[in-house]
């Protein structure tokens, strides 16, 4: 993550690393809240940030736990679901963090965090807590059953039978928690010079992303609140197969030591020095103090920087190695807590000017965490009628139970109600069952209504944690007529040129359909004109309706309707058709409505007669008559040789060349617009002296001329 630099002595760095209690969730409260000794989280780390340093456009960080649990409410079991049905809380874009480099040997450690910004307030001081979007607050939608089977206790209220409060549909998916995990790579190419003890051999390390901007003369500094893992040390996404680069996703790990559980909170400072002057040709010392003022060990001190441009490296105390692209590397190991770590780097100045460079420093933090792993299961039942009428109510019944061997949370019921089925909720629904025990199960019931004939099936889902998911299906008849609604017209049309539409419905089911009403909505720009089969139009609505009392069985029946369109853009026609025992159906078509652009001009001359040797002037104007702009309007004058050009005026620049007045192209010409053009003749020769005019423009395919005749006499 880049910050703008600060123009100052030294450079100063305070990075923070750790994982787990300053991000662990317990029904949606903060670790702090929950307690550090919850059994069900998998570390508790907590990272002190102490008063950060303001800097310019640059974002607080915060860290995200790999195990950060989803925040829950058990009092509200309902919320919106996400796509890929999984219950997990989302974390919002702007706290993803960028990718970073991939190491060539990932380091065999618990994953660490990333760093990802929140508010400035947060960095303020103590522990930073993640920041999550509360769950939607729906209303019940099941109802259990009298008889529960399984382990004594209160459990969470649950119907599927009509609410006051009926459940919310399911809204767009959520985004990952874990960010972007994208690996990138360094592009800069830093000079790099080895000494005189040969090749510097190359070291198995990753530039960090750094903070880049102008460094002053003699040091810059720069505090950071809180710490970045390295991109190869990148949290998994649930979407990722298996660990990059390995054979096989089976689990390596083992419980740490005793010391490594509980809040791991190193913290570096990095501080980069530098003579206030340095001259061509004499060696200076630049100075890289890395300190650990954190509480425990930082793990694998990395220190990366570069030689700066406009001088030739010399040597460097400890001994350094040859990064990727010839950048330098500093191996430092463990730092304990309250050390430091120094790194004299001697320069030999080759050229004037501001000389300096960013260094960066990575590590890594431990954490260890134990605990119990047991098997929950999730088993389903559905059961339902073999047919019901049109209209009718179809009674599902759920039953879920748990034959594992441990509790199974976060266990969510997901319906898709069936195309030609509806619930008052709408289509997708879901019911939060919250925590199963092992051998528990829960009766409920969902009911939907018959809307289309046909033989329909439904599929229930049931997901729970760790990835726990089953479904079941049940199918219906339903019997009923059926209704299909269809718009034949013009899909292009021009501005107040009228258009024919024919509306069509039939029925292809079983029975005679009643009380049907066709409607049709014109959109906002079109006008209605006329409709056949007393068709009545609602001003109100902008609509036209056709009533029929009965169409029989396989039976079809057709109207028109007439419209003008007034406005130009894309237009949609709805039609659509309904009747009793709730049948409906509807169709759209999108109608292009387009102008056109209509030139008119007329050639007047403003003195005829006129003797020989005086002068006239003749006036062009110019039309736009139609609906659309005309664009490029070009206008020329074509003189007789006994006529001799004076001067020309007009809205563009006018050229003036023998027997031809040329005007530059009018950009556009609105429509209804008009615009003048003035040309000034001398008259040389006595008789019937024709002037020819031409327009053209992007839309006529050839200049359109016109023709404008003048008396010239002679007083001999």
């Amino acid at each position: 993550m880049k910050r703008n630099l600060l123009r100052a002595t030294a450079l100063t760095a305070v990075l923070a690393m750790g994982l787990g209690g300053a991000y662990l969730f317990r029904h949606g409260l903060p670790a702090a809240e929950a307690g550090a000794s919850t059994p069900d989280l998998m570390a508790n780390v907590e990272l002190p940030t102490g008063d950060p340093l303001p800097i310019e456009n640059a974002e607080t960080p915060i860290l995200l736990a790999a195990n950060t649990p989803r925040a829950t409410d058990e009092e509200n079991p309902l919320r919106e679901a996400p796509v890929g049905r999984n219950r997990r809380a989302a974390v919002p874009a702007q706290y993803a963090a960028p990718p970073r480099d991939v190491a060539a040997e990932p380091r065999r450690l618990n994953p660490v965090a990333d760093a990802r910004p929140i508010n400035a307030q947060a960095a303020a001081g103590g522990v930073v807590q993640a920041q999550y979007e509360e769950a939607a607050q729906p209303a019940a939608l099941l109802e259990a059953d009298s008889a529960i089977e399984g382990p004594a206790g209160p459990l969470p209220p649950a119907s599927l039978r009509e609410n006051a409060a009926p459940p919310r549909a399911i809204g767009e998916a959520a985004a990952s928690r874990y960010g972007d995990s994208t690996p990138r790579y360094d592009e800069s190419t830093p000079s790099f010079h080895p000494g005189a003890n040969g090749e510097i051999p190359d070291a198995n390390t990753l530039p960090l992303d750094s903070p880049t901007g102008d460094l002053g003369s003699s040091a810059g500094s720069q505090e950071l609140p809180l710490a970045t893992a390295t991109a190869r040390d990148r949290l998994l996404s649930p979407a990722d197969a298996r660990f990059p680069g390995a054979a096989s996703d089976e689990g390596l790990g083992r419980p740490g030591s005793k010391s490594l559980e509980g809040a791991q909170s190193p913290t570096l400072m990095i501080q980069k020095t530098a003579p206030a002057e340095i001259q061509v040709g004499k060696q200076c010392q630049f100075q890289i103090i890395v300190r650990n003022a954190g509480q425990t060990t930082a793990h694998g001190v990395v220190v990366h920087d570069t030689v700066p441009a406009g001088t030739r490296f010399v040597s460097a105390e400890p001994g350094v190695a040859q990064g990727p692209e010839g950048s330098l590397v500093w191996k430092l190991g463990d730092l304990e807590a309250g050390r430091d770590a120094k790194i004299n780097l001697m320069l030999m100045p080759t050229a004037e000017g501001e000389i300096g460079s960013v260094a960066t420093v990575q590590f890594q933090a431990q954490a260890s965490v134990r605990t119990k792993a047991t098997k929950p299961e999730l088993e389903l039942r559905l059961t339902g009628p073999e047919s019901v009428m049109i209209g009718g109510k179809v009674k599902l019944g759920i039953e879920i139970s748990n034959p594992g061997s441990g509790s199974a949370t976060g266990v969510m019921l997901l319906e898709n109600v069936p195309e030609g089925a509806n619930h008052p909720a709408g289509k997708s629904l879901e019911f939060e069952v919250g925590t199963l025990a092992a051998g528990e199960s829960r009766k409920m019931e969902l009911t939907l209504t018959a809307e289309q004939a046909g033989r329909l099936e439904n599929v229930l889902i049931a997901t729970a944690d760790a990835n726990l998911e089953v479904s079941e299906r049940v199918q219906f008849d339903v019997v009923a007529p059926e209704l299909v609604v269809a718009i034949d017209g013009p899909s292009r049309r021009f501005l107040e040129r009228p258009a024919t539409y024919t509306l069509s419905i039939q029925n292809p089911g079983t029975a005679a359909a009643k009380d049907i009403l066709l409607t049709s909505y014109l959109p906002k720009g079109m006008k209605f004109v006329e409709a056949n089969n007393a068709g009545t139009y609602d001003p109100k609505t902008h609509s036209v309706s056709w009533g029929l009392e009965e169409l029989p069985a396989q039976q079809a029946g057709n109207v028109e309707l007439v419209a003008i369109p007034m406005e130009a853009g894309q237009q949609t026609l709805r039609v659509e058709g309904k009747a009793q025992q709730g049948l409906s159906d509807k169709q759209e078509q999108e109608v292009l409505v387009e102008g056109i652009a209509a030139i008119l001009f007329e050639v007047i001359d403003l003195e005829d007669p006129v003797e020989v040797g005086g002068e006239t002037a003749y006036e062009i104007r110019v039309v736009n008559q139609g609906s659309k702009a005309a664009t490029n309007v070009q206008v020329a004058v074509l003189l007789p040789p006994d006529m001799q050009a004076v001067s020309a005026d007009g809205p563009t620049r006018e050229q003036l060349e023998a027997g031809r007045i040329l005007f530059a192209p009018l950009e556009k010409l609105a429509p209804k617009a008009d615009t003048s053009y003035t040309v000034r003749v001398k008259a040389l020769r006595a008789g019937d002296q024709r002037v020819r005019v031409q327009v053209d423009t992007d839309e006529t395919r050839s200049p359109v001329t016109k023709e404008e005749s003048t008396r010239v006499y002679s007083d001999e």
